[in-house]
């Protein structure tokens, strides 16, 4: 049983039963479904082992026929047998609400199914986290569907896996919480370049979901062989980092250390810790050759620069762009600063943050990408910058395929790397390869969101709009107001015409962060296709009242003129999104909302314009 592929949270689960979440839900309450838990976060974990699923479904089909027999209907048994209900697919019945009706016969056992490896979803929004007030969307913990492939470099069979726990601060001020976070984030990234054929390092969001967790349920729940923990001291003028490595098989510690010097030397102190941990776990490989550190830097400017990488991993991009550029003034000549810089003004031009128009954001995250490469040619987080840049504003496809295969060739422990690959794939119509990268993201950092909803919104650009729904569920079911699950479900939904399903979850998405403009298009454009148009045309000058105070892109209006059936108008409006380069203009040809425009000529042209075959 240990060995067996298992199903992760309630979303798998109702997939392979072929129902919704709910029904699947009574049953372990009414019918005994065998589902097990594990404490996970604020809500736990539930999962499920394919063999026992099946036996239970066996032994009710087993259990119906023997009461068909008799004339009772709870014959042979000692209670009434309760019947089930599940829901009905209304996909056929535009903006019926969904309704409860007895249950057909129980679905018979699935065949059995070849494991779910990573290579089965894709990603296509630029960021996924709406800047402003996110902190609270990366909580609890959200299983992926994992399964080791001893044929995938990034698989676990073929590489040796490590968790780091998140330093804990033992320096009495509360303060300085954000400089153990931020250190941990870089000892992760440090150690992950030591030797990234043979070593993967857990990414920082899971680091942090799972901090409590014990060795053993790191063991189980991420496949790990060493785990590593410590403690941080920091002052003004002294740092000391203690780390202790431990063995996931026998829970034994194998390395125990201190290292301490002055503040200004922390890049060596991180560096010497990185370079023990990987050579213990790694005797038997050879670890690379890392560029020596500064030997001084800033104290102030390396907690800059720290922050921001902490407001970027939680897509706080407006607060990172701010600690970034303070990074940059104090240490001019550390590219890490200046890649983080234009990472950060990289989303802060594109959807759903939309802080600038890309006529701005994008020469400065080139202009910095490209100062971090004359520091240092290899830095990977500015080859993929530019690679996004390549895509997104240059419409320069070939140039983004370079620049991003070198950053994973540099780094492919890092998981945005693969993300933003992923993409690229996506739009260049190469599903299959596209849904392999996502996956290695996922591998390196499973417990995140802004990776795990990338599952949703594969199935959407795939138009399996059902799975889209059953993944969107799983994500809210751990990450109530995670906004982009709400924006997936309200997607698929809007496909499977579905209207007022739509309508609720587009209304909450813009309850979660109001005076969104890509989240108000989506509201508007549904509620046109459903047939109010005048709550349509409310939504629609709201924008044009938002443009008035902030950069709203063109694309947007021209979201909602489709869904009102004024093609002329979205068309108008299209041509001025060309015009102001906007990133979600490469995603048209691949984008179920712009079918109704395909027809017309000039959708033709404009897929020209932005060199999309």
């Amino acid at each position: 049983m240990p060995q067996e592929h298992r199903f992760e949270g309630w979303g798998e689960i109702a997939k392979y039963l072929h129902r919704e979440i709910r029904t699947v839900q009574r049953w372990e309450h009414t019918l005994g479904l065998p589902i097990h838990r594990l404490d996970v976060g604020k809500q736990g974990s539930v999962y499920a082992y394919p063999s026992e699923l099946d036996k239970w479904l066996l032994d009710r089909e087993k259990r119906n026929q023997l009461d068909e027999g008799n004339d009772s209907p709870s014959a042979g048994t000692d209670t009434p047998i309760t019947p089930i209900r599940a829901e009905t697919d209304t996909s056929n019945d535009a903006g019926k609400k969904t309704e409860e009706v007895e249950d057909p016969p129980l679905p018979k056992p699935p065949p059995p199914r070849p494991p779910v490896s990573f290579g089965k979803w894709l990603l296509g929004f630029t960021a996924v986290v709406v800047a402003g007030g996110v902190g609270y969307l990366i909580v609890a913990g959200l299983t992926p569907k994992v399964t080791v492939d001893p044929h995938d470099p990034l698989s676990g069979a073929a590489k040796i896996r490590l968790f780091v726990r998140p330093l804990v601060n033992n320096s009495g001020d509360a303060k300085q919480d954000l400089f153990s976070d931020g250190l941990t984030s870089e000892i992760i990234t440090q150690i992950g370049r030591e030797n990234p054929g043979h070593l993967g390092v857990i990414g920082i969001t899971t680091s942090k979901q799972l901090k409590d967790k014990s060795v053993a349920d790191l063991r189980n729940l991420l496949h790990v062989q060493f785990v590593l923990e410590g403690s941080v001291r920091a002052d003004s003028n002294q740092v000391r980092v203690d780390v202790q490595l431990i063995s996931a098989s026998d829970e034994t510690t194998i390395l125990t250390d201190s290292y301490a010097d002055d503040f200004t030397d922390i890049l060596k102190v991180q560096d010497r810790v990185s370079t023990a941990v990987a050579e213990k776990i790694l005797r038997k490989f050879p670890t690379t050759e890392n560029a020596a550190p500064p030997s001084e830097i800033n104290p102030e400017g390396y907690r800059d620069y720290l922050h921001g990488r902490r407001y970027w991993t939680m897509r706080d991009v407006a607060a990172s762009v701010k600690s970034y550029k303070d990074a940059v003034a104090l240490l001019p000549s550390y590219a890490p600063a200046h890649a983080g810089l234009a990472s950060a003004y990289a989303l802060m031009g594109q959807a759903p943050n939309d802080g600038m128009p890309p006529a701005l954001s994008a020469p400065r995250a080139r202009a910095e990408a490209e100062q971090a490469l004359a520091l240092d040619p290899n830095n990977a987080e500015a080859h993929y910058v530019l690679g996004n840049l390549a895509m997104h504003f240059d419409w320069d496809y070939a140039r983004a395929e370079q620049e991003l295969s070198e950053a994973i060739r540099l780094d492919p422990n890092n998981p945005t790397a693969h993300q933003w690959m992923g993409q690229y794939l996506l739009v260049r119509g190469r599903f299959s390869d596209a849904k392999i990268e996502v996956e290695r993201a996922l591998e390196l950092d499973k417990f995140s969101p802004i990776f795990t909803t990338a599952r949703a919104e594969a199935e959407y650009y795939a138009r399996d709009f059902d799975g889209t729904i059953s993944d969107s569920q799983l994500t809210l079911e751990e990450f109530p107001n995670f906004v982009l699950a709400e924006f997936w479900l309200g997607s698929a939904y809007r496909e499977k015409k579905m209207y007022l399903e739509a309508i609720d979850h587009f209304s909450r998405a813009v309850s979660l962060v109001p005076d969104n403009p890509a989240l108000l298009m989506a509201y508007g454009h549904v509620l046109a296709i459903s047939g109010d148009k005048n709550h349509a045309l409310h939504v629609l000058s709201q924008l044009q009242t938002l443009s008035a105070h902030r950069y709203v892109p063109a694309i947007y209006f021209a979201g909602i003129y489709t869904g009102l059936g004024q093609k002329d108008d979205a068309f108008h409006a299209l041509q001025t999104a060309v015009g102001e380069k906007n990133d979600r203009l490469v995603y048209i040809a691949v984008e179920p909302l712009a079918d109704s425009l395909r027809s017309d000529p000039r959708f033709q042209d404009l897929v020209h314009k932005i060199h999309i075959q």
